[in-house]
């Protein structure tokens, strides 16, 4: 009880320790800073601030936004590597208020997050104090690389003092230490590509902001652009690590005892201190009380993008949604998107959205509708699919045409094929041994806008088990919405029966049916009429399975800027389905377990029944 009650107060201290030193910090420095103030001429200070040039202002007003905007980079950055689904451009938006705000009223992570809270409804608390504290640690470790330099810079041309230059050192290579070991507790996927563009951003952010201070000290100041940069380096770490208000005393104490400031340099940090903390604060708590738009609701979109998690991002552009797939190079729109009567499709919008990830802009599995206005801006659109649609409140198995099914049918009850929902509360463990073999059997798994197994995603779907005499043999999945449902994974053991995946589908229509939904799909199948005639060989059997149904068959396009684009991108998407890398361990575990040896086991009853079976394994 005893040791309970000293680790209680042990805590309160600590926290109490947290409050108190900003404040100490903060104290310390504004007595510094105002006896070098104190010994300056007052009315001096203030004739340089009265006699400042408006157009001058008005640099340093362009120069802040800039460096503003920069800053809110870092926002729509670690949202793309969190994978919030917040457009990069509203996340920019929020991450520039949220620094405004912060960077003014002190307590940076704490400050900052709570406007995002604000800015971001849709996401948690959790989700809002993770990208905080990522924002925060990887600012503060480019800034820690940039210090280094400004030390070296500041130590070999102006003359500070070595115990200086060595203690700076040593915080910055502290918090690159500190920031390097803590890396894994950030969250996500950090690239060098995406620590590229956070260094480039940051520098962005500080060269602008010192350009905002350099445009207000007086030109017989005498005092350089490269010795302001670095002395505004060091300056900034020494402010956001007081977490006073805007860096109060220690940012402003830093600035003038490594430039040797005298009255025109105060007077030009007052201006500064205006235009760049002031003026931005209170347009952001304008915008803060301002109501906030809810973000769209992604569990209104289609079946197939609940797969975004897996394959790609939900992001909104231009005032919709888009399913855009992971691809390097490529910022690729995957599926038909969502229409409203008189919304026209924006692809300048889309367009710039891709460069603003550095890739290029195209549309795969597009409707005809969006391929249209893609050929009317002049991309070269091509037909690559048919996509098989069922509408389940008017499907039946009777007709002359669904013969083939009937018969299917028929042949899967004989062998006494029955099909369950499975439960989400059930164990899944069979499942996944299925799913395993099955990889095993055809090598590998496909991806990019084709699902994997997942016991994530497979509880949140709805599936159907191929059992005989109470155990599973397979089993199939589908994506679901309110408004329809999108057939994803096929998986069975090879001595599947004939016909009962079919059974399987049947099942899923008609339970589709019961609860109202209007549209399944049964995925897409490459165009033979514009596809390869090596390739629409292949898919032949896929083609016939579905055909089955009597589907209605909705043409598929893919769209890219020009013919260069549109066929490095189709390579690219290969490549993704396929997934060749990746696959490459199931394709040796294909080789030895998939062998010869066990073809020669089966009867040839079996043999036949894998064979006919054979065909919509890749659906």
């Amino acid at each position: 009880m005893p040791r309970n009650r000293a680790t209680h107060i042990g805590k309160i201290a600590l926290r109490i320790l947290k409050l108190a030193l900003p404040l100490a910090f903060l104290g310390i420095c504004g007595a510094l800073l105002w006896s070098k103030v104190a010994a300056m001429d007052h009315a001096a200070i203030w004739s340089t601030l009265l006699q400042m040039n408006f157009w001058v202002c008005i640099a340093a007003a362009c120069a802040t936004w800039v460096s503003l905007r920069a800053v809110g980079q870092y926002d729509a950055i670690w949202h793309e590597i969190l994978r919030t689904g917040v457009p990069a451009h509203r996340a920019a938006a929020s991450g520039t208020t949220a620094v405004a705000i912060s960077q003014s009223l002190g307590f940076g992570a704490i400050t900052a997050s709570l406007a995002r809270l604000r800015l971001l409804p849709q996401l948690t608390l959790w989700q809002i104090t993770q990208l905080s504290a990522a924002i925060s640690i990887t600012f503060m470790t480019c800034w820690a690389l940039y210090a280094l330099i400004a030390t070296w810079w500041l130590g070999t041309y102006s003359g500070l003092s070595p115990t200086w230059v060595v203690s700076i050192a040593c915080a910055s290579v502290a918090l690159l230490a500190a920031a390097i070991f803590g890396k894994d507790r950030l969250g996500g996927t950090l690239t060098l590509r995406h620590i590229g563009r956070l260094m480039g951003w940051t520098m962005g952010d500080i060269f602008f902001a010192t350009l905002a201070l350099y445009v207000l000290i007086p030109a017989d100041a005498g005092v350089g652009f490269a010795t302001v940069l670095a002395a505004f380096i060091i300056a900034l770490g020494a402010g956001l690590m007081s977490n006073s208000p805007g860096g109060a005393g220690a940012f402003d104490l830093t600035i003038i005892t490594l430039l040797n400031g005298q009255e025109e340099l105060v007077a030009a940090l007052i201006a500064f201190r205006l235009i760049y903390y002031v003026i931005p604060a209170l347009i952001a708590a304008i915008s803060l009380a301002w109501p906030t738009k809810s973000a769209v609701n992604c569990g209104t979109g289609p079946a197939l993008w609940t797969l975004t998690h897996q394959t790609g991002d939900l992001l909104h552009i231009a005032g919709r949604n888009w399913f855009i797939g992971k691809l390097p190079f490529f910022h690729c729109s995957i599926g038909a998107q969502q229409s409203s009567p008189g919304q026209a499709f924006d692809l300048c919008a889309l367009r710039r959205a891709a460069k603003r990830r550095g890739k290029c802009g195209v549309l795969y599995n597009c409707s005809p509708r969006l391929a249209a206005t893609a050929a009317r801006a002049g991309w070269f659109v091509r037909r690559i699919a048919m996509e098989a649609i069922i509408r389940p409140q008017e499907w039946t198995t009777h007709g002359p045409k669904k013969q083939r099914l009937r018969r299917k049918l028929r042949n899967a009850e004989a062998a006494g094929v029955s099909i369950v929902e499975q439960n989400p509360s059930e164990p899944i463990d069979d499942l996944q041994k299925i799913a395993r073999d099955w990889a095993i059997q055809q090598g590998g798994e496909m991806g990019f806008s084709m699902g994997r197994f997942s016991p994530e995603l497979i509880r949140e779907q709805r599936t159907f088990r191929i059992t005989i005499n109470a155990q599973t043999y397979g089993f199939v999945t589908f994506c679901t919405s309110p408004d329809d449902w999108h057939l994803d994974l096929i998986r069975y053991r090879g001595n599947l029966p004939d016909g009962a995946i079919h059974m399987a589908i049947a099942a899923a229509i008609e339970a589709a049916a019961t609860e109202g939904v209007q549209v399944i799909s049964l995925a897409s199948v490459p165009d033979p009429e514009h596809t390869p005639a090596l390739w629409a060989a292949r898919k032949s059997g896929l083609m016939q399975f579905k055909r089955s149904f009597v589907p209605i068959w909705v043409p598929r396009y893919h769209a890219a800027p020009n013919r260069l684009m549109f066929w490095l991108s189709g390579f690219a998407i290969a490549i993704a389905i396929h997934r060749p890398l990746q696959n490459l361990p199931w394709k040796m575990l294909q080789l030895i377990k998939k062998g010869a040896l066990e073809l020669k086991s089966l009867s040839r009853r079996e043999k036949r029944l894998f064979k006919q079976n054979g065909s919509p394994e890749r659906s």
